[in-house]
This record gives structure tokens, sequence and C-alpha cells, in this order.
């Protein structure tokens, strides 16, 4: 059995055993929220609600036919898991908007964008796709936590950031792995047009979310930084620190 393998069956442990832990959020507590909060993060929150909720069925499909091509029937069980935690927290995310009078989307633009690029793209591009979001998620989270005085958010907010800490992790993962079979000229150009999209939508989504950023403690320059960060944590640096990178090891 090759380490890959091995690899593969602890995830899918670990993703049975989460799938079994309380979420553990404060539904019955008093959960008071002032109108200029709910102003201030409702659209936002319905933005990112819609982005965590999907039935999954093209990925799905995507992971079935790279499971298909590789022999390996666990991508196909760890792909469902995964998307059965993310279609929690858009549950919980919309129990919260809807308890507070948040109005759910339907449609966004740049859910729009992420999910029209993940249909037409294989499974290893869509899983790109997906970790690019997540990583920025992490950040985003974080911030929301902070911007909010909601005892019932903050819970949301922990509940997915523990999820997707190991979501990016598993994720990254198996792109590694996947990376490293591809000839040296394929795989850095995979690399180069993932750290692109990073960059870019490390951009749309300060833009598009700033307000809240902003209350959680994080200017252009510090949401920047700390997404850079958790990117590195996964990848190494994005290009544009890369030198900086190379000179400070």
């Amino acid at each position: 059995m090759s380490s890959y393998s091995i690899s593969l069956r602890a995830w899918l442990t670990y993703f049975k055993n989460n799938k079994l832990r309380r979420d553990n959020i404060p539904w019955l507590t008093p959960d008071h929220v002032a109108a200029d909060e709910i102003e201030l993060i409702g659209k936002s929150i319905a933005a990112f609600q819609l982005g965590e909720h999907s039935e999954g069925r093209g990925l799905l499909k995507l992971a079935a036919g790279y499971a298909s091509r590789t022999g390996d029937r666990l991508i196909v069980d760890l792909t469902e898991l995964f998307i059965i935690e993310e279609q929690n927290h858009a549950r919980l995310l919309k129990r919260f908007m809807i308890s507070h009078g948040i109005a759910v989307l339907s449609k966004h633009w740049t859910d729009s964008v992420f999910r029209g690029l993940r249909k037409v793209l294989d499974f290893e591009l869509s899983v790109t796709v997906l970790i690019t979001a997540e990583i920025i998620s992490l950040v985003y989270y974080r911030a929301l936590n902070c911007a909010t005085d909601s005892a019932v958010l903050k819970a949301i907010c922990s509940k997915i950031l523990w999820d997707e800490e190991f979501h990016v992790r598993y994720e990254s993962e198996l792109l590694l792995t996947m990376r490293e079979l591809k000839p040296v000229l394929n795989r850095s150009l995979v690399v180069a047009l993932h750290r692109f999209l990073f960059f870019c939508t490390v951009m749309v989504v300060y833009f598009d979310h700033r307000r809240v950023l902003r209350r959680g403690g994080y200017g252009f320059t510090s949401f920047r930084k700390s997404c850079r960060l958790e990117f590195a944590k996964c990848f190494g640096p994005p290009l544009a620190d890369a030198y900086v990178w190379r000179r400070s090891n």
C-alpha cells in the first residue's frame, strides 16, 4: 500500500469522526444583535452562506472520474464527507440569518464565477478553486468572529474555522501529491496559475467584504498578509513574496 493511500485512509477516519462531533452552538441562549451590526454583516454573511451551500454533484462527478482513473475509491468517499461538512456550515449560517431577519441569497456574482470555474475544470483544478476560497475564508471568519457581539455567530465561526483548518490541510496534501506526478513544466504552470487566482481572489474578497473585515481588525494590508500566510502554510509563499521568502530563509 502506498503512503498516499495510507494518508487517504487517515483522512477518511478524521472526516467520519468529525461528522459525529457536536456543533455546540448555543441556539437556546438569548442572542440579541444590534440593528447596526445586522446592517454591517448581513449581506456579507449571506454571500458566504451561499458559497458554503452546494449539493456537490459536479464535484462528486469529477471525483468519481478521478477515482476511476487512479483506482482509488476513497477519493469519492472523502469528497462526499467534505461536501456534508460544507452543507452543515451553510445550514448553521442560514439558521442564524433567519433568526435575525437577514435575507438568504439565491445568487451572487462571486459565487457564480467560482461555481462556473469548477464546472469546466477537472478534479485537480476544481479542488484548486475550492482551496483558494477556503484559505481566504479562514481569515474572513476570524474577522467575523471579532466583528460580532453575537455568541451564536461566534460559535458558528469557531465551528467553521475548526472544519476549514482541516479542509485546507487535506486539500493541500491532495493537490501537492497530484502535482508531484506532473512533468516539471506543467507543474510550474499550474502553480503559477493557482497563485495568480489566489491573488485575484484576495483582492475581490477584500473589496466585497471590507466593512466586516475592517470591523474585525483587518485593513487591506493586514488582510492580504494574513491570507498570504495561510497560503504559505499550504504551498509556500505566493509569487509576490517568493524573493523575500528565499532571502529570509
